[in-house]
This record gives C-alpha cells, sequence and structure tokens, in this order.
C-alpha cells in the first residue's frame, strides 16, 4: 500500500482518468494499491502537474504541491 494526499487523487478521478484501488482512507489520505496497473498513470498525471506548477493559476497551489506529494510517495513505493 502507498499513502498519498487525497487531494491530488480526487482530482485525477473527477477528471476521470484510471487510478489505482482506494484501500483505505482518512480525513487527509488514501492508501492505495502499489501493485495496480493505473499506478503509471497516476504517477504521470503527478508529475505533469508537479512540473507544471509555476505556469499555473496560484489557486491551483495545493493541487500542485498535493501532485508532487504524491509523485514522491509512489517513487518512495517503487
Amino acid at each position: 500500500m502507498i499513502r498519498i494526499p487525497r487531494r491530488f487523487y480526487d482530482d485525477h478521478v473527477e477528471r476521470d482518468l484510471e487510478a489505482p484501488a482506494v484501500l483505505k482512507a482518512t480525513k487527509a489520505h488514501y492508501w492505495i494499491d502499489a501493485q495496480s496497473p493505473h499506478i503509471d498513470e497516476l504517477l504521470s498525471d503527478a508529475d505533469y502537474y508537479a512540473d507544471s506548477a509555476g505556469d499555473m493559476d496560484s489557486h491551483l497551489f495545493g493541487l500542485c504541491a498535493s501532485a508532487r506529494a504524491t509523485a514522491r510517495a509512489i517513487r518512495a513505493a517503487a
């Protein structure tokens, strides 16, 4: 299982993109299936938002920070 922030994951799913299954949830985090075939898609999307942080509006700062934390968590689990 990989612990990630809820904010970016929820945004990813709201955009109808494939995502790993949520195995456990708390107020601020999800634990996702590390073996999911959709982990690469989530990581790719997180990298895009994390790398684009400087180009996005200031109201997306929190989402970009969550994307960076998501990417770090996935890479640390690999």
